[in-house]
């Protein structure tokens, strides 16, 4: 990612210790040798290009047949890296007449309004979860069967089911498939919110008309530079002392709005891997410049307790302001060009103010701009999981709260039947 000069990585007030950088150096040699011993799932699977081609296969389901709105079903790491592709080459689509919805939210009204905008005839749904018990999946899986049945269409030539299939354990959404003899895929072995540059985010990229290869390439080249020049790591590591330094937020700020999917996947990923033994900093998240008028005063004069990541696109694209004696500021500049004059004045100002800021700059909104900054994003939170001492693959407080959940439900569930 940092060697090619249209990455672009600034930092203020970033200072890591001697100690700390000696130890990060020893963590980032440790990844390095556990990558090339193949003992870190995902960067095995950005290592190779052998997926790629079911990958493809699995997606003509979805495109043999004139398509004309694809429905990923699936919430959190199920849905948010396809989400963040998607949504980033939104102008770029080879299918530009194939509409992409998310049913990840248990809100009747966002259900309804996708099931009343789209036909059975012309839409396609995928419906992803990696334990096969995800609650939110199994509903909105059961609402859309019902609906295809009460359109009298066929079950089995609509739904996908995306799964890691686990032949000792009772998993609903394998039960379901089972039932309607839908077509069931293998989920990689990897916790959902690590999974988006494997076939949980490309097969539904690649349906949209993206391609997977370009995606996994940039993500590899990404990887590689990254161990080549760690800059941007090394800096990370200042996470790992923010509760000493007192600085517990992490706050990551976006200059575009394609930008959101990948801002709410590296939320996920942050708070659910670091967030563990009461260690961690809360991630949270801004639009600039939308949040330049609600939020910014707090982040300039308020308790200095926070990092800031500010995103921007490099590329000014877009409408330019009319030429206005009233406002000759802004008479011929872009839209892009003022939102990120916003963004670099909004970083001076941090910077100023003994903020601790760092921006990154990415060439364009493209998927492959998408996947360098998840590939970076993932490597920092390994090493910063490394630093604080805590396992960046469990989520047992998320487990507990599945469990409660199911619990009311079943107590729900026999109340009905006594009552």
């Amino acid at each position: 990612m940092y060697k090619n000069i249209k990455y672009v990585f600034n930092s203020s007030g970033w200072k890591v210790n001697e100690d700390l950088q000696k130890r990060t150096n020893n963590i980032l040699s440790s990844i390095r040798k556990k990558r090339q011993a193949k003992e870190i799932p995902i960067f095995s699977i950005i290592d190779s290009d052998n997926d790629i081609e079911e990958i493809i296969k699995h997606s003509k389901f979805f495109t043999n047949n004139k398509l004309k709105n694809f429905v990923l079903i699936g919430t959190g790491g199920s849905s948010l890296g396809a989400d963040s592709f998607i949504k980033a080459d939104q102008y770029k689509y080879v299918n530009q007449d194939t509409g992409f919805h998310i049913l990840d939210n248990l809100d009747p009204n966002s259900v309804s309004k996708i099931l009343n905008s789209i036909e059975p005839t012309n839409s396609k749904f995928l419906a992803v979860s990696k334990s096969g018990k995800t609650t939110e999946t199994i509903a909105l899986l059961l609402i859309v069967i019902n609906w295809l049945v009460s359109k009298k269409f066929k079950v089995e030539e609509s739904i996908m089911v995306m799964c890691q299939e686990k032949h000792d354990e009772f998993q609903e959404l394998i039960e379901i498939a089972k039932e309607y003899n839908l077509k069931i895929v293998q989920h990689e072995k990897i916790g959902g919110r690590f999974s988006a540059l494997t076939s949980t985010g490309l097969l539904p990229a690649t349906i949209m008309g993206l391609d997977p290869y370009s995606i996994r390439k940039t993500a590899r080249k990404s990887l590689n530079n990254a161990f080549d020049n760690s800059k941007f790591i090394m800096k990370s590591s200042k996470f790992s002392g923010s509760l000493k330094l007192n600085n517990n937020l992490n706050c990551v700020i976006s200059y575009g709005d394609a930008l959101s999917p990948l801002v709410a996947w590296y939320k996920q990923l942050w708070n659910e891997s670091l967030g563990k033994e009461a260690k961690g900093s809360f991630l949270l998240t801004g639009k600039g410049g939308l949040d330049q008028h609600s939020q910014l005063q707090m982040w300039l004069d308020g308790p200095n307790i926070g990092s800031y990541t500010f995103l921007k696109v490099n590329n000014n694209n877009g409408f330019k302001i009319p030429e206005s004696k009233i406002s000759p500021w802004l008479s011929g500049i872009s839209l892009g060009e003022t939102l990120n004059i916003m963004a670099e004045s909004t970083y001076d100002a941090l910077k100023e103010n003994g903020r601790a800021v760092r921006s990154i700059s990415i060439p364009d909104i493209s998927a492959e701009s998408i996947a360098s900054l998840m590939t970076i994003f993932t490597l920092e939170i390994l090493v910063v999981a490394e630093l604080l001492g805590v396992d960046p693959y469990t989520q047992d407080a998320v487990e507990a709260i599945k469990i409660n959940t199911f619990k009311r439900l079943k107590k729900y569930e026999h109340n009905k039947k006594t009552t």
